[in-house]
């Protein structure tokens, strides 16, 4: 009855205006429907059914309609039920995606063992690529591009002191690791002082910003993100965290779900990253989306909901290129000419043949409060080039 109940509420058709006659794609998207991070999964959601429209309304993929079911993934055991319910009831020809990077591991060897193409939209942990499976792509950056990143930018800083907070579970824990490593390359005589590991979801983090400032950082990463962002910063705020450390860098800070929430009270200059930023590129494109998007939803698309309607596009583009929605079809327009290029909202994506990872450019920024918004925006706006981004990868082409 929970999943009947599930699949009602949460299994939303979108079709486009235009009627069909051809037998719909079916896609099933995996997202954070539900519980604290929701709004994560529903940005996202809200991204699809927006390139879903456009998409149908220009006469589909290949004159076949788009059909999309979406399906909150909740933890690994249910996301891993769910994906072989939509490839063995609903019959979807792709997966699509994932918030979670712990889900994403465990759902890309059942996409992989049915041949259904699974395209990854925000899921960030570098294993999932690195698994070198044939059917998994991922068409948003990951938390190595992210955290070398941030690297880059501490080793130009004076400050040798560095702490830690972040979730503890597969993101949290890979993005402090890629990014002190990273770090000690570039700078070798930096220091950890404190690391501090709260639960995922966590409410209360009196007892780690105290560790915190008790370990006396000049400097602080944190992959903390959504609610868990939102709650440390409100009660960092009080206890005088930011005005004590020199030097804050969150990879995933800038999303609108962090920011918004926020509002006013958001310190100023902590150096996030947005993956995508609603006002960058200064495209007619992207000014586009985000009208359409505001005009929509009534908010601003955020980080998610711009990979997920560019993850959307670029899968259409490689399924016209395909000329089939065969798996090994689809995986060889992504691979063909030296990997797909697909120039979205947020600008020129090309897709690694080898690992089917995605490489753009990096948008972080500076938090800075104006007369424009009611909550910080990136002001500043520090991008990082796909070149620079670029790291060797293990799988054979």
């Amino acid at each position: 009855m929970k999943r009947w109940t599930l699949a009602l509420a949460a299994a939303l058709m979108v079709y486009g205006s235009g009627a069909f006659a051809a037998e719909p794609i079916k896609i099933g998207a995996l997202y954070m429907l539900s519980g604290n991070f929701a709004n994560y999964g529903t940005s996202s959601k809200q991204g699809v059914q927006l390139a879903v429209e456009e998409i149908n309304a220009k006469g589909g993929i290949l004159g076949r309609p788009v059909e999309v079911i979406f399906v909150d993934h909740g933890k690994p055991d249910q996301a891993v039920r769910e994906a072989k319910r939509l490839i063995l009831e609903n019959k979807v020809n792709f997966l699509f995606g994932i918030d979670s990077s712990s889900v994403s591991l465990a759902v890309a060897p059942v996409a992989d063992e049915y041949k259904v193409p699974l395209i990854v939209t925000h899921a960030a942990t570098p294993r999932l690529t690195e698994m070198c499976l044939p059917y998994v792509f991922r068409t948003s950056n990951n938390a190595r591009m992210d955290s070398w990143a941030a690297a880059a930018f501490a080793a130009k800083q004076p400050y040798k002191r560095w702490a830690n907070i972040g979730p503890d579970y597969e993101f949290g824990r890979v993005s402090w690791e890629d990014f002190i490593t990273r770090l000690k390359e570039l700078k070798p005589d930096v220091e950890v002082v404190s690391e501090q590991w709260p639960k995922f979801g966590s409410s209360d983090y009196s007892s780690y910003i105290t560790a915190l400032m008790r370990a006396k950082p000049e400097a602080v990463f944190s992959a903390l993100w959504g609610g868990d962002f939102v709650s440390f910063g409100k009660q960092a705020i009080p206890f005088g965290l930011f005005k004590t450390i020199k030097f804050y860098v969150n990879p995933t800070g800038g999303a609108l779900q962090a920011l918004e929430p926020l509002g006013k009270s958001a310190p100023e200059g902590l150096l996030v990253s947005a993956r995508y930023w609603f006002l960058y590129p200064e495209t007619e494109a992207n000014k586009a989306f985000v009208k359409k998007f505001h005009d929509k939803f009534g908010a601003y698309p955020s980080y998610n909901a711009g990979e997920a309607y560019s993850g959307m596009m670029m899968l259409a583009a490689a399924i016209e290129k395909a000329g089939s929605i065969s798996p090994d079809a689809v995986k060889a327009a992504f691979e063909a000419d030296g990997g797909l290029k697909f120039e979205s909202v947020e600008g020129l994506k090309w897709m690694r043949p080898a690992d089917h990872q995605v490489f753009e450019d990096l948008v972080w920024g500076y938090t800075k409060h104006t007369d424009a918004y009611p909550f910080a925006i990136l002001d500043p706006i520090v991008v990082v080039p796909a070149k620079d981004t670029i790291y060797p990868t293990k799988c054979a082409k």
